[in-house]
């Protein structure tokens, strides 16, 4: 698909009008918690929009919730949201709300148990609480001891770089010295979504809905994350969206529990959005 401004609105618009009139609703209700507007990320945004500052326990729970998002379905998750908040209320209760001091006087176990007794447990969790509480937290720790805060070294770090690419690598590639352990490029750029930074993430879905099978945006059936992530900026910019919008709206339409394009169970008869797709073109020849 050739990306200009007047496609790139409609499609967006449309998957857009499909979510917002059938995908959010349920028994004729709408489930607000799934509104972009009512989004933990969205609200995290707006605070750094008005320039309020985000402090450690900022941090940690950004980190936390990009984690708990990691392979497990965020249909599931969302179900748990305060809805003045957009915060996860059970995350919240297990780490102690974010409270440093016991956080690092638990144990990853401890931590591994209580989200799998509230359902939000992989087996991936226990090494990612053990990165957490190991490597993590005490970097965290350490950048607001030399910086004054986390946000004044990771401005330090960005400075000069608008797509804040350098950031995300900073805090994900195996060479860097600042690297998060548990964290490659699509939960590191949660992370920095989640402490409001307006950036994609380019998770599976997204860089398999702008692969060459589905949207055609890429010539790759998976698309490289930082090829998905420049792509998603350009859609948003061409649409008139930000960008965590955008990401938003594509990724919704591919999950499970939201949207139509689902990897196992694609709905493809329903989709919105086919005349764009590569697949949809398969289907009708």
């Amino acid at each position: 698909m050739e990306m200009n401004r007047d496609s790139a609105c409609q499609m967006i618009g449309q998957m857009e009008a499909y979510l917002r009139a059938e995908l959010f609703k349920k028994d004729g209700t709408v489930q607000e918690e799934k509104l972009w507007e009512n989004t933990f990320i969205k609200r995290q945004i707006d605070r750094r929009s008005r320039g309020e500052a985000f402090s450690l326990e900022d941090h940690i729970r950004a980190m936390v919730y990009a984690m708990v998002s990691s392979c497990f379905s965020w249909n599931r998750i969302a179900e748990d949201t305060d809805p003045g908040t957009g915060r996860l209320v059970s995350v919240d209760r297990i780490f102690f709300g974010y409270d440093t001091g016991q956080l690092l006087n638990s144990t990853p176990e401890q931590l591994r148990d209580a989200l799998k007794e509230a359902g939000c447990a992989t087996q991936s969790t226990l090494k990612q609480m053990n990165a957490l509480l190991s490597v993590d937290i005490p970097k965290l720790l350490d950048f607001e001891k030399e910086y004054g805060s986390i946000d004044a070294y990771y401005q330090s770090v960005a400075e000069g770089d608008a797509t804040l690419k350098t950031l995300i690598t900073a805090l994900s590639d195996a060479d860097s010295k600042d690297k998060l352990a548990q964290m490659e490029v699509a939960l590191v750029c949660e992370y920095l979504r989640n402490i409001g930074y307006n950036i994609p993430k380019p998770d599976r879905h997204i860089r398999r809905i702008l692969g060459c099978d589905y949207l055609a945006l890429s010539e790759q059936r998976e698309v490289p994350v930082f090829e998905a992530f420049d792509l998603v900026v350009k859609l948003a910019e061409l649409a008139g969206k930000p960008a965590a919008e955008a990401d938003y709206i594509l990724w919704a339409y591919c999950a499970s529990g939201y949207g139509v394009c689902t990897l196992k169970s694609p709905k493809c008869d329903a989709c919105a959005v086919k005349s764009y797709c590569g697949k949809g073109d398969a289907q009708r020849n």
